[in-house]
C-alpha cells in the first residue's frame, strides 16, 4: 500500500511539473519543444485548438501503443498519466502565468528543462510513463537495449527540425538548452547512459524470489552457492544486473516474500551478454 501511495504521488507530481513548465515558460516564450506536447505545438499550426486538447489526442493515440508493445501491466501504469497531464495543462492554462515568469528567455529555458526532466524522471523511476512521447524510448530500450534519455533526445530533437520549419531559428538555441538540460536531467534520475542496477540478494527464501524475478518481473536471475557467514549454512544467493527502473520492483518483491532478505545494489557501467547484447534465446 505505501508504494502505491509513492507510486502515485510520484506520476502525480512528474504530471505536475510538466504541465507546469510548459505553461509557465515553453509557451509564453515560444519555444520548441519535444515529446508529445512538441507534436502537438506542430499540429496546432494547422489545427487551432487549445494545446491541452490536442495533448490529450495525441497521448491518447500513444497510450494504445504502449499497450500493444509493453503490455497491460505498463498501460496501467501510464493510464493516469494520460489522464492527468492534459487535465493539469488545463488547469494552467487558466493561470495568468505568463506575467509571473516573464525574466530572461535563457534563465526560463534552463528552469524549464530541469523541470521537465526532474518530473519525467520522477514518473520513469516509478515504473510509470507521462503517457507521451517516453513511450516509444521505453519500446526500443525493452526491444533493442538503447537506452531511454538517449532515444529520447533523439526523439525530440526529431520533433524540434520539424518546429523549426514554423517558428524560424530564432529560439531554436533556447529550446535546444530546454531539451538537453530534460535529458540530461531524465539520466540523472533514473541512472544514465548504459548503466544498469547489479542486485544480490540473500534469502532462505531464494527459490520464490526467484521464480518471482523471472516470472513476474521477467528479469534474468543466476543462482551463486554461497555459505552464510553468521550461521555457517550452505545457501544460494540471487544475482542479476536489470534496467535502474527495475529495481525498486524487485526489491519490493523480494521484502515482500522475506522482510529480512539481504539485498545490495550497486551501479554497472556496461553489460555483456544475454538479455543485453544478445538475445535472451540466443545461444
Amino acid at each position: 500500500m505505501k508504494s502505491q501511495i509513492k507510486m502515485l504521488f510520484s506520476i502525480l507530481m512528474g504530471n505536475a511539473l510538466l504541465a507546469f513548465s510548459v505553461c509557465a515558460f515553453v509557451v509564453p516564450h515560444n519555444l520548441m519543444l519535444g515529446g508529445g506536447t512538441g507534436i502537438a505545438l506542430t499540429i496546432q499550426q494547422f489545427i487551432p485548438l487549445r494545446l491541452s486538447i490536442l495533448s490529450a489526442i495525441i497521448n491518447t493515440l500513444l497510450f494504445v501503443l504502449g499497450y500493444i508493445f509493453l503490455g497491460r501491466k505498463f498501460a496501467a501504469t501510464s493510464l493516469l498519466s494520460t489522464i492527468l497531464y492534459p487535465f493539469l495543462m488545463a488547469v494552467f492554462e487558466t493561470l495568468p502565468l505568463q506575467a509571473l515568469f516573464s525574466g530572461d528567455i535563457l534563465v526560463c529555458s534552463m528552469f524549464s528543462g530541469v523541470l521537465m526532466g526532474t518530473g519525467l524522471g520522477l514518473i520513469i523511476r516509478v515504473g510509470g510513463s507521462t503517457g507521451g512521447m517516453d513511450i516509444p524510448p521505453c519500446i526500443l530500450q525493452k526491444y533493442k537495449g538503447i537506452p531511454i534519455g538517449s532515444s529520447l533526445m533523439f526523439f525530440d530533437l526529431s520533433i524540434l527540425c520539424m518546429q523549426v520549419i514554423f517558428k524560424g531559428f530564432d529560439g531554436i538555441l533556447y529550446s535546444l538548452v530546454c531539451i538537453v538540460l530534460t535529458s540530461l536531467t531524465v539520466n540523472h534520475l533514473i541512472v544514465s547512459g548504459e548503466r544498469k542496477t547489479q542486485i544480490i540478494l540473500i534469502s532462505p527464501k531464494f527459490r520464490e524470489i526467484q521464480h518471482e524475478i523471472l516470472t513476474s518481473l521477467d528479469c534474468g536471475v543466476t543462482l551463486i552457492d554461497i555459505e552464510t557467514g553468521f550461521a555457517s549454512q550452505d545457501q544460494k544467493a540471487l544475482f542479476s544486473v536489470v534496467y535502474a527502473k527495475k529495481y525498486p520492483e524487485i526489491k519490493e518483491t523480494a521484502l515482500r516474500i522475506d522482510p529480512k532478505a539481504f539485498i545490495v545494489a550497486s551501479d554497472v557501467i556496461g553489460v555483456n551478454g544475454r538479455g543485453y547484447t544478445l538475445k535472451r534465446n540466443e545461444a
